[in-house]
Parts: structure tokens; C-alpha cells; sequence
């Protein structure tokens, strides 16, 4: 399962994890993937795709 926005492509991001000991730990951030309509389409889009298909 691709953990890819079919609207507009957003992916996983990556980043550190600190702790309050300012310890540096790689991490994996996923894009909030949600299946939704859109167009009359059900497609995996991230919450703020769906937001703004939503308002227009």
C-alpha cells in the first residue's frame, strides 16, 4: 500500500526525534492519508487536499 496522496503527491518525510536529553534519532513522518471522494473519484488523499476540494 503506497503511502502517497493521489492528489497532489505528498509522501513520507523524514526528520529527527529528540528527546529532552537533545538525543538525535531518525524517524519516519507519514503524510495523514484518508479515502475520500473527490470529483466523484474514491482516491487515498491527504486531510489537506480533502480540505480544500471541500471548499471549492
Amino acid at each position: 500500500m503506497s503511502r502517497v496522496c493521489e492528489v497532489c503527491g505528498k509522501g513520507k518525510m523524514d526528520g529527527n526525534t529528540r528527546s529532552h536529553a537533545n538525543n538525535k534519532a531518525k524517524r519516519k513522518y507519514n503524510v495523514n492519508l484518508q479515502k475520500a471522494e473527490i470529483d466523484g473519484k474514491e482516491v487515498k488523499a491527504c486531510t489537506k487536499c480533502i480540505k480544500t476540494a471541500k471548499k471549492a
